[in-house]
């Protein structure tokens, strides 16, 4: 995953909305740290589009599949952010490996 520097997409957003709108996702980092994420408007509404018959699974699969080769599994996990991490907890036996 590569992240460019908040000052930098101060300076040249134009240019990373064009990057954003034709090649994906542009991440931010502070202090080489991810704080942000530059989106389409096509690819927000898509990501906060309300589907009744389909799971966070299938939402989690499927970016799987549009990013495969792009991403490692920790940069997903990091992306979603939606697991539960107390051990005892059902959901983080249920979401390990899917996010």
């Amino acid at each position: 995953m590569n992240a460019i520097p908040l000052y930098e997409a101060k300076n040249k957003l134009p240019l990373f909305m064009h990057q954003a709108e034709s090649l994906g996702p542009v991440f931010i980092s502070r202090r080489n740290k991810t704080v942000g994420v530059l989106l389409s408007f096509e690819e927000y509404k898509k990501l906060t589009a309300s589907k009744k018959d389909e799971s966070i699974l299938d939402r989690a699969a499927e970016f799987r599949e549009k990013t495969a080769g792009l991403f490692t599994n920790e940069d997903i996990d990091m992306i979603f952010n939606s697991r539960n991490e107390s051990p005892d907890a059902y959901e983080s036996d249920v979401f390990n490996g899917v996010f």
